[in-house]
């Protein structure tokens, strides 16, 4: 019996010493880590791109704050389309435009200002954007003989709502009018980063 309570002893005494020297499960005893391979872990980054067609359905011109900035009138742009990740979207410009050609850039035929707009998914998920303005441009050799002008400028993804909220990131505007038909076309490309979990 002695014996037995010593080998039962001596076990104990094993599983304590064992258990003592495993990792600790909840990481306190572990070395701080590089915040940015934690970084890495939530956030994804994935190729991103925006096609929409859109109807001008407004014109202001007694816009105050367009014409205490120079530019003449408020033009509404409503416009729907597809982009990655959101399936079928829909967006709104307003943004104050018409002003003075850039001396810079050649073959600008006008100015528009700075703006933020939202592109909003069909569940309701949203991606904010700003953009900071910039000037249309004649159609040159770039585009077909159809395109009348166009306008090239960056849009900085500022956040968003449901799958998109902690969003960030940047897409190429690639946008442009024609004389075929009555609407304003709109092709973004870029990268955008989005938190892992968001849904």
């Amino acid at each position: 019996m002695k014996t037995l309570r010593k080998i039962l002893l001596l076990m104990a005494v094993f599983s304590i010493i064992a258990a003592c020297n495993k990792k600790d499960e909840l990481g306190l005893n572990e070395e701080p880590y590089d915040m940015s391979l934690k970084k890495a872990q939530v956030e994804v980054t994935v190729p991103f791109e925006v096609n929409l067609l859109g109807e001008i359905t407004g014109l202001i011109f007694d816009d105050l704050e367009c014409l205490d900035g120079g530019y003449p009138v408020r033009a509404v742009v409503e416009t729907s389309g597809n982009a990655t990740h959101m399936g079928k979207v829909t967006l709104t410009f307003a943004f104050c435009t018409g002003g003075p050609p850039d001396p810079d850039i050649p073959n600008s035929v006008y100015t528009f200002a700075a703006s933020s707009f939202e592109l909003t998914a069909a569940n309701g998920d949203k991606l904010f954007l700003y953009n900071g303005g910039g000037a249309a441009i004649l159609g040159t050799n770039a585009y077909p003989d159809y395109v009348t002008d166009y306008w090239t400028s960056i849009a900085i993804v500022t956040g968003g709502t449901g799958r998109f909220e902690g969003a960030s990131g940047e897409l190429q505007m690639n946008d442009y009018c024609t004389s075929i038909d009555d609407y304003t076309h709109h092709h973004w490309t870029g990268e955008i980063t989005l938190i892992k979990g968001k849904k």
